[in-house]
């Protein structure tokens, strides 16, 4: 009986194109609704303030623009590896401004507190037009180049006197003695003879010595005193 082959799990890759996009519109999405929310109420409190009627619109546009604002500066901040520290704090004090003055405008508070809240927004703007100029400056300003610190010479450390070692002389090799070459032999080579020139002359042949009987010496006595 065979099993069934097990399929691969089919999972959301959540780094992938789809996915990201997604989530782009969803997040354009819930900040166009919380802008149009907070809009109306941000700008019946800058009436609190005494803004004229006409100008009531702008207060929004500077409490909640300046929340996106920092988000973004932050972002690019730490992306280029400075510090974005100022930039998130700014933009969670414009978001701690603006839910208060959304709460006050919802909830039936006091005069004194409506004037309050008033006043703040008022005082806001000039504020965050000097911290969105210098958001503008940190992200558009190139820095200056960096000045490399001059290289500070380094004295080197003089080493220590070494002690002296006794050196042992290596014994001087032994040659074996030499040995006397054998002396070689070297046979005569007969000359040619020449042509035409008269042949050597021959030693004479001597004859065989035969060994002296004692037949033989008693003859040769008998006959040397017959002579006699």
């Amino acid at each position: 009986m065979t099993r069934p082959t097990a399929r691969p799990v089919v999972r959301i890759a959540a780094d992938s194109r789809p996915v990201l996009t997604f989530t782009v519109v969803l997040t354009v999405a819930v900040a166009l609704a919380s802008f149009a929310l907070s809009f109306a109420s941000l700008r019946d409190a800058a009436l609190w303030g005494r803004v004229p009627e006409a100008l009531a619109f702008l207060v929004p546009v500077v409490i909640d623009a300046s929340v996106l604002v920092y988000g973004l500066v932050a972002l690019v901040l730490r992306a280029r590896g400075r510090s974005s520290v100022w930039a998130w704090t700014l933009m969670f004090f414009f978001t701690v401004v603006s839910i208060g003055a959304n709460a006050a405008h919802a909830y039936d508070v006091p005069q004194e507190v409506k004037v309050l809240v008033g006043v703040v927004l008022v005082a806001l703007a000039p504020l965050s037009v000097l911290t969105s100029t210098h958001a503008l400056a940190s992200l558009v300003v190139a820095d200056g180049p960096a000045v490399e610190p001059e290289p500070v010479p380094v004295a080197e450390p003089v080493p220590a006197a070494a002690e002296p070692v006794a050196v042992t002389p290596a014994p001087a090799a032994i040659e074996p003695a030499a040995v006397p070459a054998a002396p070689v032999a070297v046979e005569p080579v007969p000359a040619r003879a020449s042509v035409g020139a008269a042949p050597a002359a021959r030693r004479p042949r001597l004859g065989r010595v035969r060994p002296v009987t004692q037949d033989a010496l008693d003859l040769g006595l008998n006959t040397v005193g017959a002579e006699a």
